[in-house]
């Protein structure tokens, strides 16, 4: 287990309340709750499901944005597509098939439409070939080898403006459209492609009318084929969760379902999770059949296909004793395809938390002896219980550092009175006014305010009526967003919805600030080293007060250190023996 992830157990752990759709802002005398606890690996795409004894499936309980919302497993490019930072393309089957399969199997389900290009000639070709594109704002292609690679995704940014072809669906006029695909290593062909697919299409786009933009008509269905498909996907839709920060999720159990047994599914996933047996040697990019890859599909990004997704199996009996059900290993692991192949477990993936940590089977961590914990909670906990009263002094203000103030803001409001206590603050932020539960519900869980792509901590410790503070991120420039914020407690009953809207500023150009004495030392501002040194401190130093006191602390001594050193050689080689350490432990 990381540092990050050992420190991240001690804090408090993140919460997300699911009841009976739609949503009750209190709780009856009558509700069971099920509470799912598991703490993932950075970069985790989750789902977590519930289903009978016999299984049959129930319903879609948490399914993390990149899937839900960005629509990753159903969108333009063909499958086995290179990945990369933030990459655009290549439509992501095995990220979660045991979920997928198994919600499209379940009684009156359905699947989604397909996405393709609008008008490629592949579905292998990366660059743009015709006026297919608009301006995405969470996507990006880096056509640049090293900041496209594997071992670089924490090291680069998206360009201030990226253009990505948001796609269409597919029609049976496509009659035969198929996609280049690699059966083995030197087997290649062109597969013909179903005209559904089992995963969502992107609800965080809106087509784009303008002169300067080419989305095709259909983005305009992405959204209400979505939700008809799923209707609850607003509501199941979780952020990335930092790595190790314990997750969970209080189930209200909806009072027509009968005592009985039921089982829980977590299953979880992340792109190029490689060892031995699942390695960029067994599953490469892929060869070039007739030219149905581009260059830069081929040469740039990274073979994505590690080790697939895993998935744990937790039963439980509803009318039973009140009890902690557990699950240490993996039920099996899921397909790279997105077939409803479910493998046993057979030593081909990964599970030894001290030799392989975070990854395979430990991609859910062990805490306590387990992976993922099952609490069934009788009515009589939350006999009596109220909702948590209205919060009030909502407010959001510009983010105290200038250069980053156009993509993140501070939140702050004050704790309000609850008689159970309150777990956990959802907030969640959107681009339409917050008006109602379905609003609220159609905002996104808002996001931290650092450069990895994870969710919002909001702190729980404060008294009624003390001042709740945080930062969030995931903005853009010159852009209006609603926030919506409310308290959920330990019987999983809701307070109002408060709500605020905010105008981000325009982008605040700077040279990018100086690590004074490791530029010095080392003699150049982009050397390896300070960029770990310089990502630490935006990422973790800068999240909070103590953090950003070091770092006022630091810019100011900082510079009167750097010129003792900077023309004295010896000086500078034992400041980069000292700061080798530092950074060994930071990576």
């Amino acid at each position: 287990m990381t540092t990050r992830a050992a420190l991240a157990f001690a804090s408090l752990g993140i919460a997300i309340s699911l009841a009976s759709l739609p949503f009750a802002p209190g709780a009856s005398a009558q509700d069971r709750l099920v509470e799912i606890q598991y703490a993932p690996v950075r970069r985790a795409q989750v789902a977590v499901w519930i289903e009978r004894g016999d299984g049959t499936f129930l319903r879609t309980l948490g399914l993390t944005q990149a899937v839900a919302y960005r629509g990753i497993g159903n969108r333009p490019g063909a499958s086995q597509m290179n990945s990369g930072f933030l990459w655009p393309y290549g439509r992501r089957e095995g990220v979660l098939p045991v979920w997928a399969n198994a919600r499209a199997s379940a009684p009156g389900a359905e699947p989604f439409r397909r996405v393709i290009f609008q008008d490629r000639t592949s579905e292998g070709h990366a660059s743009r070939s015709t006026s297919d594109f608009s301006r995405d704002d969470y996507f990006c292609l880096s056509f640049n080898l090293e900041s496209s690679s594997r071992d670089n995704l924490d090291a680069v940014t998206c360009a201030s403006v990226f253009n990505s072809d948001k796609g269409r669906y597919l029609h049976e006029s496509d009659g035969g459209y198929a996609e280049p695909f690699q059966t083995a290593p030197g087997e290649a062909e062109m597969r013909a492609m179903e005209m559904t697919s089992l995963y969502p299409p992107r609800r965080d786009v809106t087509r784009c009318t303008s002169a300067a933009c080419w989305d095709h008509p259909d983005v305009d269905l992405f959204q209400d084929d979505a939700r008809r498909v799923m209707p609850e996907i607003d509501a199941i839709t979780m952020a990335t969760a930092a790595e190790g920060t314990l997750q969970t999720i209080a189930f209200t159990v909806p009072e027509d379902w009968e005592a009985g047994e039921y089982a829980v599914w977590v299953e979880v996933n992340t792109e190029g999770d490689y060892n031995d047996a699942w390695d960029p040697a067994r599953f490469p990019t892929p060869e070039n059949p007739a030219g149905a890859w581009d260059y830069w599909a081929m040469n740039y990004g990274y073979p994505f296909r590690g080790q697939p997704s895993v998935a744990f199996r937790v039963p439980f009996v509803l009318g039973g004793s009140q009890v902690v059900h557990e699950a240490l290993d993996p039920t099996g692991y899921g397909s790279i395809d997105g077939s409803d192949e479910l493998a046993e477990m057979d030593g081909s993936i990964a599970n030894d938390p001290s030799a392989a940590p975070g990854s395979g089977a430990d991609r859910l961590f062990v805490r306590d002896g387990a992976r993922v914990r099952v609490n069934v909670i009788g009515p009589e906990l939350c006999e009596d219980n109220q909702p948590p009263a209205a919060i009030e002094g909502l407010e959001l203000t510009e983010y105290e550092e200038r250069r980053d103030a156009h993509r993140y803001a501070h939140l702050s409001f004050l704790a309000p009175r609850d008689d159970v206590g309150v777990t956990r603050y959802e907030v969640r932020v959107g681009r339409e006014p917050i008006v109602d539960l379905e609003s609220f519900m159609r905002a996104v869980p808002a996001r931290a305010a650092t450069l990895e792509i994870e969710q919002l901590e909001v702190p729980t410790e404060g008294t009624p009526g003390e001042l709740v503070e945080v930062d969030l991120g995931g903005l853009t420039p010159e852009a209006r967003y609603y926030v919506g914020v409310r308290a959920i407690d330990r019987c999983n009953s809701a307070s109002p919805i408060a709500s605020i809207d905010y105008l981000t500023p325009e982008i605040e150009f700077t040279t990018v600030s100086p690590c004074f004495v490791a530029t010095a030392a080392y003699g150049t501002p982009l050397a390896d080293d300070i960029g770990a040194l310089r990502r630490f401190r935006d990422r973790h130093l800068k999240t909070h007060a103590p953090g950003r006191a070091l770092v006022a602390l630091y810019e100011r001594v900082g510079p009167v250190l750097a010129d003792a050193i900077r023309e004295r050689p010896t000086l500078r080689a034992a400041t980069r023996a000292a700061l080798r350490p530092l950074v060994a432990l930071i990576e």
